[in-house]
């Protein structure tokens, strides 16, 4: 058993796991509420809602680090909290207890969690590197000051891949079957993916998305792969006519419609954005009729959930504490 300053500190971060897990769990029953309605919103509101959403258990179980802290009644300014998240045990942790359970149990989680997904990265960075080095690539420069490479395959794509230095990738299929301005404004989209980083904020998010239930991290990560494609979509508007861009998704949409194979052999899409390759009609769909407000109503609803949400697990992880420790010893 320890006594002091490290019991304190293992008793916090078991609890931070009992956070975590019921964290988890409000987020999968919330979910299909708040994404369903998540189109409502602009851009940068709805990339707030989506990372809010993906990270919620880790700044929630962080929040309730804070609520559960022990403090002395009578000096500290939200002595309440000593109220509302009583501890009577708190210098105290024993290696058998249903704390010292939870936390390594958790531990093993995350390792085996983090060792599996630096795997699957670099499996498939290497599946994409194979690809690539085994064509006959050849830059060609655009007309700004981003270029291009040209790839020799049958299938007529474009992507952008490379988690730390991503560049872009056109196959020479798709060179051939587009003419000049729709060549322009495929660059143009890849170029908004290359200067917002998205290859790395896609695996980046996905990480956080890993310890949800699979239907719950499929969705999210749908979204957020929605959005990065969304946004680069309206990057091109600035320079292109809606209608244009909207017209040359389509355009390569029927072209793309084999490469799920290339996608499938090579990689789960994280480290890759396809144009014209992910939810091609929400997109269309958008570039017509975008969103330029966002409902009140909507952001009011939303950030008061934010805000209660620490506060309400809070109250669930005191009482769960309690429920636990009437039948297992601390």
């Amino acid at each position: 058993m320890l006594v002091g300053n490290l019991a304190i500190t293992l008793n916090l971060l078991s609890i931070a796991v009992l956070a975590f897990a019921i964290s988890v769990v409000f987020i999968a029953v919330i979910s299909p509420f708040t994404l369903h309605r998540i189109a409502l919103f602009t851009f940068g509101i709805r990339k707030v809602i989506l990372w809010s959403l993906v990270t919620a258990p880790w700044w929630i179980a962080i929040s309730c680090i804070g609520f559960f802290w022990p403090r002395q009644q009578d000096i500290s300014p939200v002595a309440w909290l000593n109220d509302f998240a009583h501890w009577h045990h708190v210098d105290l942790f024993s290696f058998t207890s249903w704390h010292a359970v939870t936390l390594f149990s958790a531990s093993a989680y995350l390792l085996w969690s983090m060792t599996n997904t630096v795997y699957i990265r670099r499996k498939q960075s290497s599946a994409i590197a194979d690809l690539i080095g085994l064509s006959d690539i050849k830059f060609k420069q655009t007309n700004g000051k981003q270029g291009y490479y040209s790839l020799p395959l049958s299938i007529s794509g474009a992507f952008t891949t490379g988690l730390l230095s991503p560049k872009i990738y056109v196959t020479t299929a798709l060179e051939e079957r587009v003419n000049k301005h729709e060549l322009d404004i495929i660059i143009c989209h890849e170029i908004a993916h290359v200067e917002s980083r998205d290859p790395l904020l896609k695996v980046a998010f996905a990480t956080f998305a890993v310890f949800f239930p699979a239907t719950v991290k499929r969705k999210l990560i749908q979204q957020f792969t929605l959005l990065t494609e969304q946004v680069a979509d309206s990057a091109v508007t600035k320079k292109y006519d809606n209608l244009d861009v909207a017209q040359t998704l389509i355009n390569v949409a029927r072209m793309q419609r084999s490469i799920d194979s290339m996608q499938n052999n090579c990689c789960d899409g994280l480290q890759t954005s396809y144009f014209g390759n992910d939810q091609t009609t929400v997109r269309v769909q958008c570039l017509i009729n975008p969103v330029t407000s966002p409902s009140r109503l909507a952001v009011g609803f939303a950030l008061i959930l934010f805000a209660c949400a620490p506060l309400l697990t809070a109250s669930t992880v005191d009482s769960l504490h309690h429920i636990i420790e009437t039948f297992f010893t601390h």
